[in-house]
């Protein structure tokens, strides 16, 4: 392909775009090939003769094609390049919409969203940029497991999970003065399947179980799934509404209370030191297990309370993992608890999804010890507490009343005041302006009083996403 034929590709890249490099260039490239530019049959430029045109690395453009190709547009001839894809369907408006445009419902936000790349601005997402994780932990870490002996890599993993992981785990809850040991804890495939393991091993249909209200919308899901009764104990900035706990428990008895005390999905609010003994002390009353999700402690104040060490471990089950962290792809996340009970989880674990995968194991032990990981975090923390006070400043500018103050983490929770619509037919309008939202219906067991949304600060600092506020009709 000469240089003119190369030249007549428009840049595909802008500056401002909430979407990576690769992304730009696929929704380019799909563009033209929809709306005819690029026909049937056509050779695209070379790997190199198209990073050099674009201004961007070769790596870049052989993520976007092979991206393309994945998707159907595209075919490799091998020893030729690649080509424009025959299509077998009538071409329709804008690359991604080979699928219809999608819809903001729960299974969406539970599915489709993780590989969805049509939605520009997914202010709403759970899930940190990639430029943010501990993309250099990780490579050091993978190269750490390419050289190990092979034997190593090909078997399956201890029930429990891998020992050495295990052994730092523990290890790290001396910084919160618990002493506990390797047999106490589980790893996990997330913390999601933390919290099933304890829900499918201590609690059977009909009984009931305290969450919070707003809190984890898949747990919310879960526990439906499985016939369990789920009542709502309210958040409150400070922690959660103890006189309501109480009258609660009095009244249904639960099984469990699932919590996420620090920095709180979806609020982002902390528990105080008293809110948490008192937590504590209703357990004890009425005999109610504490599950503790502590997914986000990492990026918490040192000071910020923690249950389990409080307790020691005789009424908390604590679930954490490393999505935050390191990579969510990675799948990680571990139970720590009594150590007959850990028996217990690891039993429902193998009869479920027997082992983790060692190496992911590897790949998290790794990343953990080769010294780079604190650091890392510190960095991390710090960055986010930036972009929460700067989200916060942007949106409150525009009319939204957050619930607390911030205090760092990912999350910023907010309202409406006085809106008409729903939060979910609010998300419905950004969503036809490329903005995806967090509505709040998916985070309560009952309908919300308010339009309350869940904004992600990692990709909420845009004025895109303010102006969508600031322009909504006064109906809305």
């Amino acid at each position: 392909m000469t240089d003119t034929q190369v030249s007549r590709f428009p840049p595909l890249l802008q500056p401002q775009s909430a979407l990576s490099l690769v992304e730009q260039v696929v929704a380019g490239l799909g563009r033209m090939i929809e709306n005819g530019k690029l026909r049937p049959g056509e050779r695209l430029p070379s790997i190199r003769q198209f990073a050099l045109q674009q201004g961007v690395s070769n790596s870049t453009i052989v993520e976007a094609y092979e991206r393309l190709v994945a998707n159907g547009l595209l075919i490799v001839r091998r020893g030729s390049g690649f080509f424009i894809a025959k299509r077998e369907q009538p071409e329709s408006s804008g690359m991604p919409s080979i699928m219809p445009n999608p819809v903001i419902d729960s299974a969406w936000l539970f599915s489709e969203v993780f590989a969805d790349e049509r939605v520009p601005i997914k202010a709403g997402c759970g899930w940190l940029p990639s430029s943010m994780l501990d993309g250099e932990g990780l490579h050091a870490a993978e190269r750490r497991i390419i050289r190990s002996p092979g034997a190593q890599q090909v078997g399956y993993g201890h029930p429990f999970g891998y020992g050495p992981l295990r052994q730092t785990i523990a290890k790290s809850f001396a910084n919160w003065s618990l002493d506990i040991g390797p047999d106490q804890i589980v790893t996990t495939h997330g913390v999601t399947q933390a919290l099933d393991l304890i829900m499918r091993t201590l609690v059977k249909p009909g009984d009931t179980v305290f969450i919070e209200e707003p809190g984890y919308c898949n747990l919310i899901a879960m526990l439906r799934l499985a016939n369990i009764h789920v009542v709502g104990v309210p958040r409150t900035v400070s922690g959660v509404d103890l006189e309501r706990l109480e009258e609660l428990a009095q009244i249904h008895r639960p099984k469990i209370f699932f919590t996420n005390p620090v920095l709180q999905n979806p609020t982002g609010t902390t528990y105080t030191p008293a809110c948490a003994m008192r937590v504590l002390q209703s357990a004890e009353r009425h005999g109610f297990w504490v599950v503790e999700d502590d997914l986000y402690r990492e990026l918490a104040q040192a000071t910020d309370p923690m249950l389990a060490a409080l307790d020691g471990l005789r009424r908390v089950i604590y679930v954490s993992g490393f999505s935050k962290t390191i990579a969510p792809s990675l799948r990680l996340g571990f139970i720590a608890c009594q150590a007959d009970l850990a028996k217990e989880f690891a039993r429902t674990k193998m009869v479920l999804t027997l082992t983790n995968s060692e190496i992911t194991e590897r790949l998290v032990y790794n990343a953990l010890t080769e010294g780079h990981h604190r650091r890392h975090v510190e960095r991390l923390a710090s960055t986010l507490l930036t972009a929460q006070a700067q989200v916060s400043a942007r949106l409150e500018e525009v009319g939204l009343l957050p619930f607390g103050p911030p205090r760092g983490g990912m999350f910023y929770w907010a309202r409406m005041p006085h809106a008409a619509l729903s939060a979910k037919a609010i998300g419905d309008l950004a969503l036809q302006q490329g903005i995806w939202l967090a509505p709040g219906e998916f985070f309560y067991v009952s309908q919300p009083e308010h339009a309350w949304f869940r904004f992600n600060v990692a990709f909420s600092d845009l004025p895109k996403l303010s102006d969508f506020f600031r322009k909504l009709p006064a109906g809305a």
